[in-house]
């Protein structure tokens, strides 16, 4: 409904996923073929240590998008791995709260992950943290909050497809991710199944506290957060991004039609259709069959 001199509009999922594969690259040529070392690890990867007395400060973001490009794949299926988490679940995600709201919450994960990473140094953690394993398990997570009871078929090693509920999934990253920190990163030691246990807990718990602080029913079978509300600040900026129209469009003028029409759609790319109100709900499904008409 839109007309076609519309603006453009940023996708943030897009945006990363090109990002990835661009700095994948990057590494890649950077490691095999011109320097041919790996000491941007060290500059760009988050170091506890490092951090803790006030060096690499930058690692605390850089970490999220410093591809690991080691071994004879290069690295190849964890790039594809974290690609597909973007695109189906953050691609979700973005539609369930809208872009700006992703944008917030994918920078939560990154600083919710650095932060545990920084905490974990006290349990003798001292090795580096990178890839956006972090921010992929925090979506997957609001995902799976989100979507809790519908059966997803998933494909184990790419071939070996396994139906499930979301929340089975979820369940089993979180036990995973937990036995990696209780036997290997509480030690002291790197688990040899992936990096970040802790920090993946700490950005799944994140999502989920963001799930109940919204106001939902516990997906995983606790009790109801209806007595849970959004803090005053967020309530206030939720209402003033958008306020409801004080008045009914006439839908016999077509300019006013699409100025209004293209606010709501507006409204719905930066928070969601679940933001809408009855009112722009109806007024989107009369204005789709007055203008499917002509």
């Amino acid at each position: 409904m839109r007309t076609a001199e519309s603006p453009f509009t940023f996708d943030p999922v897009k945006w990363l996923m090109g990002v990835f594969a661009s700095l994948f690259v990057v590494q890649l040529v950077w490691e095999r073929w011109l320097l041919k070392g790996t000491a941007y690890y060290g500059w760009f990867g988050l170091s506890a240590d490092a951090v803790l007395h006030g060096r690499k400060v930058w690692t605390l973001l850089t970490y999220n998008f410093l591809q690991n490009v080691a071994g004879d794949t290069a690295g190849v299926f964890v790039l594809i791995f974290n690609l597909l988490g973007l695109y189906f679940f953050g691609g979700a995600v973005r539609e369930l709260v809208g872009t700006r709201r992703f944008a917030w919450l994918y920078a939560t994960f990154v600083a919710a992950g650095a932060a545990a990473w920084c905490a974990a140094s006290a349990l003798g953690v001292d090795w580096l943290l990178l890839g956006p394993s972090v921010t992929i398990a925090g979506l997957f997570a609001l995902y799976c909050c989100y979507h809790a009871n519908e059966p997803m078929t998933f494909l184990a090693f790419f071939i070996i497809p396994v139906t499930a509920k979301p929340k089975i999934f979820c369940w089993v990253w979180v036990a995973l991710d937990l036995a990696g920190f209780l036997f290997y990163e509480m030690m002291g030691r790197p688990s040899p199944w992936w990096n970040g246990h802790l920090a993946n807990l700490v950005a799944m718990s994140a999502a989920y506290g963001y799930y109940r602080l919204a106001g939902r029913v516990d997906p995983f079978g606790g009790p109801s957060s209806s007595g849970i509300a959004l803090p005053g600040w967020l309530r206030r900026w939720k209402r003033s991004a958008a306020p409801a129209p004080r008045f009914r469009v006439n839908l016999s003028n077509r300019d006013d039609l699409r100025a209004e029409v293209d606010r709501i759609l507006d409204k719905i790319n930066s928070q969601g259709f679940g933001a809408l109100t009855a009112e722009e709900k109806r007024l989107l499904d009369e204005a789709r069959d007055l203008l499917s008409r002509h």
